[in-house]
């Protein structure tokens, strides 16, 4: 009796040791979907700021969840005045010290803080390692850090900082492999759950006296075979979209091209060019975390560029070809 009962208390012990084990392996996960979840369905208004390179942006944001999606109003608080309009079809930019406001139709894969990562978390396990980090306060409240680390030299890691109560992300580092960061956004004030009115949505500028750059949407076409393509991708980064735009301030129409691994991405655009007109870029270019890399083939400028390590950008940006 005695010797069952024992039996039974080590089954029962071993039963807890690994669900524990199981529910520690998946404590990331948790995280990251708690994240997603957050900024898809929480309204929250807070200022930001963005640093890279010796650079430092403010951003006041008006978060609003709407019946037909997420509807964002950012506003430059430092530097040139700006203001940004975005819903789940359009960005609107506004630049008054340039009397131009840009109208293009929302690109795939353009997740930008506090919304950065992909519906199924779970398909980053591949490529990335993650794990949970201590507890910290950012902008007053307590915040759990998530670790994400690369499996190769391909992408950079992530260090990112979520409201314990709520999961929405405070704050985001992209480090490199050496684990410096180079690049930081971080929430100095936020208030979540607080209800955004419509008004505070529209745009603050006047568009008195401005000139429209409009994307022409009905010659925004998307295709299932692409007249360009990569040949050389670093292991699970994929073709998720492929579209032909005609671009504000552009005269031909654009190839775009977006390459992702779930969580870092490389847009590849081509365009034509005039025979005989000077490339507008060749070459690596870098602006703190974002690496451009441009080449020219016969008449087209190819241009990658992405939020990567600069051998990302120049093994696909290198290898795109005309499509057989």
């Amino acid at each position: 009796m005695i010797s069952r009962f024992k039996t039974r208390l080590s089954l029962i012990v071993l039963s807890f040791f690994v669900c524990t084990i199981a529910f520690a392996a998946d404590a990331p996960h948790e995280w990251l979907m708690k994240i997603n979840h957050a900024a898809r369905n929480l309204e929250y208004e807070g200022i930001f700021v963005y640093q890279h390179d010796d650079q430092l942006e403010a951003m006041h944001i008006f978060h609003k969840v709407e019946h037909n999606g997420v509807k964002e109003r950012l506003v430059s608080l430092n530097g040139a005045p700006r203001e940004i309009i975005r819903d789940a079809n359009e960005v609107r930019c506004y630049w008054p010290d340039k009397k131009s406001i840009v109208v293009e139709y929302r690109k795939a894969d353009s997740k930008g803080f506090p919304a950065i990562l992909p519906d199924r978390v779970q398909d980053l396990d591949k490529y990335y390692s993650m794990q949970l980090g201590n507890v910290e306060r950012i902008t007053g409240r307590p915040a759990q850090l998530v670790i994400i680390n690369p499996v190769d030299q391909y992408r950079y890691g992530y260090h990112l900082w979520a409201d314990k109560d709520t999961g929405l992300l405070l704050k985001a580092d992209l480090v490199d492999s050496k684990g410096d960061v180079l690049e930081q956004f971080m929430f100095t004030q936020i208030s979540i759950g607080k209800k955004i009115p419509a008004s505070a949505l529209a745009p603050g500028m006047s568009d008195k006296d401005m000139v429209w750059y409009r994307e022409n949407d009905t010659a925004r076409e998307a295709s299932e075979k692409a007249g360009w393509e990569a040949t050389s991708l670093p292991k699970g980064f994929r073709l998720s979209m492929h579209v032909k735009r005609h671009m504000p301030m552009r005269k031909q129409p654009v190839e775009h091209l977006v390459y992702t691994d779930g969580l870092a991405a490389v847009s590849v655009f081509i365009e034509k060019q005039d025979r005989g007109a000077k490339p507008f870029m060749l070459g690596p270019r870098r602006m703190g975390a974002l690496h451009a890399m441009g080449v020219r083939v016969d008449d087209y400028q190819i241009t990658a560029v992405g939020e990567v390590p600069a051998q990302t950008v120049a093994l696909i940006g290198g290898s795109v070809v005309p499509a057989k």
